[in-house]
């Protein structure tokens, strides 16, 4: 950046804070943004991020402090401010029923310019997508709806643009595909302001906040802050501020299966129409195994899975999950089996106990066997006391070790987790490992999808599909040395990069 933008601030944000009743949104945060700079909120579900993305952009006002962009003020200024930003939110905001031209035609609209007006900023981003334009939006893959929405935000030509949690839940080719768009996008000289879960985007930021709890811990470049901690990455220094006494370093334990099978299925298929989303798949997973089941977005991973589930049937092939066929057996295999989705699905408006005798009843468990299972599960985790408070107002690391536990209730042989850490911090994502850890040394099978690498690696083998069809299966070692790569992260791009239903 020229010195001219080292000293003045496209968006200054002074001892600002936000409460919801007796929640403390944001505390006192205080940061400025240089004009031309990519700069990184990071920080997990609740630290207070949307709130603030919503006060910069005059969707809420602070109950104190003051924050400015572009020199505008986001509560006196806000209808003149509204014309200088661009704004995509965690959702997206695009219209699902709208193909993709009318959703650009539609947000050019809003801003009283022209497609044309705006067409050479979008330009490089619209070429992806342009192949599909006649296509609903709510049937874009999330790399496609991604770059749509992007377009959208950037249609009137904004000098700041801000993304909240813009790559949540999307696979990792499509996530660095997008972060390589914003370093464009910057060297336009547009000033960016962007939230995210993930320590591997902090380090593509030119200076970071790392955020907690509403308050901000520390902010400075990325390799700035891992050489002021002494530590080898973000995500451990993230760790560090959070927790200062938990273990730096991999997580990985050896779990030893025991080599009775515990889903075995031979060339499982699923076909819509002409369209075959799952490709004569044949794998096996042991019996307190912990298995990985990887794949890009589209890749087939929850048509899959819903197979497996006894929620939907196959079109060919066969398989057992725990002994049941998925065919003619699925009641059974729901009966023994559990399920942890992204959400944690748990009901917020119920108590924590009243939760426990949800799930016991539709695990058809006697009132006797809840009363019995449901107290262990809280002993286990310190949370008896707790047991009458409602599921809403306690912390998310706490939601996700209940959703985990509540999924373990009927003591089921296999756990199924679909993204269970997606949007928390590290510290609680190693606390969620530590548990299926535990889980998986008492001889439950866990099998696992996640978009976070690092996670991969804590799997005894993961299996990575592409286009339906799986195209890698082996332990993480093994598929490094295979592919010669440092990481399953880079196992993981040579495969999906190669993915044709990355549209």
């Amino acid at each position: 950046m020229s010195d001219q933008a080292t000293t003045s601030k496209a968006i200054s944000v002074s001892n600002v804070s936000k409460s919801y009743g007796k929640v403390k949104a944001i505390q006192d945060v205080s940061f400025d943004v240089a004009p031309g700079e990519l700069f990184g909120l990071i920080g997990p579900d609740g630290a207070g991020k949307s709130t603030l993305f919503r006060i910069l952009v005059t969707l809420l006002t602070p109950d104190s402090g003051e924050a400015t962009v572009e020199g505008l003020n986001t509560v006196g200024d806000y209808r003149r401010l509204r014309k200088e930003i661009g704004y995509m939110p965690g959702h997206f905001s695009l219209y699902p029923d709208l193909t993709v031209e009318e959703n650009i035609n539609f947000f050019a609209s809003i801003f009283g310019v022209s497609r044309q007006e705006g067409y050479h900023l979008i330009a490089p981003i619209y070429e992806q997508i342009a192949p599909f334009k006649d296509r609903p939006a709510g049937k874009l893959s999330g790399g496609m709806k991604q770059k749509l929405a992007l377009c959208c935000a950037l249609i009137h030509r904004p000098k700041v643009l801000f993304l909240d949690e813009p790559t949540t839940g999307v696979d990792a080719v499509s996530r660095q595909e997008f972060w390589d768009l914003l370093s464009q996008l910057r060297q336009q000289g547009i000033t960016i302001l962007v939230s995210t879960p993930y320590m591997d985007e902090a380090m593509r930021c030119q200076r970071v906040a790392l955020i907690s709890n509403g308050k901000i811990m520390e902010i400075d470049t990325p390799q700035g802050l891992i050489d002021r901690y002494h530590l080898p990455t973000i995500e451990d220094v993230f760790i560090h501020l959070m927790a200062p006494d938990k273990p730096i370093g991999s997580l990985y334990r050896h779990i030893t299966p025991t080599h009775h099978l515990a889903i075995n299925v031979k060339d499982l298929t699923k076909r819509f129409g002409s369209f075959t989303a799952v490709d004569h798949i044949t794998f096996s997973v042991e019996k307190g195994e912990i298995f990985g089941f990887l794949g890009a977005n589209g890749a087939g991973k929850t048509t899959a899975i819903k197979m497996l589930c006894g929620l939907s049937f196959p079109t060919s092939g066969s398989g057992t999950v725990a002994g049941y066929d998925i065919t003619r057996q699925a009641e059974e295999i729901k009966r023994h089996i559990g399920y942890m989705s992204q959400r944690f699905s748990l009901y917020d408006d119920l108590s924590v106990w009243q939760n426990i005798e949800f799930f016991g009843g539709i695990y058809g468990m006697t009132r006797q066997e809840v009363e019995k299972r449901g107290r262990e599960i809280l002993e286990e985790l310190n949370f008896y006391d707790k047991r009458h408070d409602l599921v809403a107002d306690i912390p998310l690391g706490w939601k996700q070790k209940l959703a985990f536990s509540v999924a373990l209730l009927h003591r089921p042989e296999i756990v199924f987790l679909d993204e269970p850490t997606g949007g928390v911090d590290p510290v609680v994502r190693r606390q969620f490992w530590e548990l299926i850890y535990q889980t998986a040394a008492k001889g439950v099978t866990i099998f696992v999808t996640t978009h976070y690498m690092d996670e991969a690696e804590y799997c005894n083998r993961i299996s990575i599909m592409v286009a339906g069809k799986i195209e890698a299966l082996d332990t993480p070692t093994n598929l490094k040395k295979a592919y010669g790569a440092q990481s399953i992260d880079e196992v993981f791009r040579i495969l999906a990069r190669n993915n044709p239903r990355n549209e």
